[in-house]
């Protein structure tokens, strides 16, 4: 049985075309199948985890962004019984740019049901004391979760995803987010051994894929299948050299400047002076002052291209 998860609203409407143009080729195909359209986040998560208590093996196909994964990867359970497959829609799609998935739509689909190879994904969450949620892509509290706190509220978004520009919706809203932040001190505890001191914390991230925020290379090394959180701190920079910092991220090239340090660990914890933005997948409503992230048990069945 495949479940599709669809998200109708992502990219301002182009879920619901990708939809649209795929499901024809179910039908056509006698596919045993069964699509679902997303509401919100906590049905969303309620809906999958119904689904996983079918004792059969299944398919979850995610239609959407990465913070329509992020909401189906949180009503995951029965890890042994689902395979995960994705056909990308949203603006950011950093998951699909960080495991180079295919975002063709039909070519998206025939891979998922005539898959050539899977791999095992390692999860991760964050924890805070209101909220515990988990992460596929990254996590992160500052600047970051700014920004994507900043798009789910763009009025210029949908504009721009017509355009086929969505991507441009981050970049602008770095910009401003960047003359708006406050840089508080915070300290970062690695494995629960190892603390840094951080005096003016921009951002910290824990990524489990090199891509967050629509294609800034925050952490060229990450990779789910090494069993590592990679971590990103920037700190202690002027927002001069940051402006002139983030074009490289693009390429992963920022990370041998002084003021941006890289870490692997299998948990971190940071804490700050002052209650930030924290976002999962680029999904920023939750704030907090302090947040642990760290590598889940549960490995995840993905469909590669």
């Amino acid at each position: 049985m495949y479940y599709f998860i669809i998200n109708p609203n992502s990219s301002s409407g182009k879920g619901l075309l990708i939809w649209k143009s795929i499901e024809p080729v179910l039908k056509e195909r006698n596919v045993d199948y069964h699509p679902f359209f997303t509401k919100d986040r906590e049905s969303t998560a309620h809906l999958v985890k119904r689904l996983c208590t079918e004792k059969a093996p299944a398919t979850i196909v995610a239609v959407g962004g990465d913070g329509t994964v992020n909401d189906v990867l949180n009503g995951l359970a029965n890890f042994e019984n689902i395979t995960f497959g994705y056909i990308p829609s949203g603006s950011g799609n950093d998951l699909a740019r960080g495991l180079h998935l295919e975002t063709d739509p039909e070519k998206a689909l025939e891979r998922i049901l005539s898959p050539t190879r899977t791999e095992s994904l390692r999860i991760a969450s964050v924890y805070a004391p209101a909220f515990s949620r988990r992460f596929l892509v990254s996590s992160g509290l500052g600047f970051d979760a700014a920004v994507c706190e900043g798009a789910l509220h763009s009025r210029f978004k949908k504009f721009l995803n017509q355009l086929h520009l969505g991507k441009l919706t981050y970049t602008g809203i770095a910009l401003k987010e960047l003359f708006l932040s406050h840089c508080p001190k915070a300290k970062l505890i690695l494995d629960e051994a190892t603390v840094v001191e951080v005096p003016a914390m921009f951002f910290t991230a824990a990524m489990n894929l090199p891509y967050e925020g629509g294609g800034f290379q925050f952490c060229p090394k990450a990779d789910p299948k090494d069993d590592l959180l990679d971590i990103i701190v920037v700190s202690g920079l002027s927002k001069f050299k940051i402006l002139c910092l983030l074009p490289t991220a693009y390429k992963g090239k920022h990370t041998k400047f002084k003021g941006i340090y890289t870490y692997q660990c299998k948990s971190a914890k940071i804490e700050s002076v002052q209650v930030l933005p924290v976002h999962t997948d680029g999904e920023a409503d939750l704030r907090s002052d302090t947040a642990t992230f760290a590598l889940e048990p549960d490995r995840i069945r993905f469909i590669r291209s």
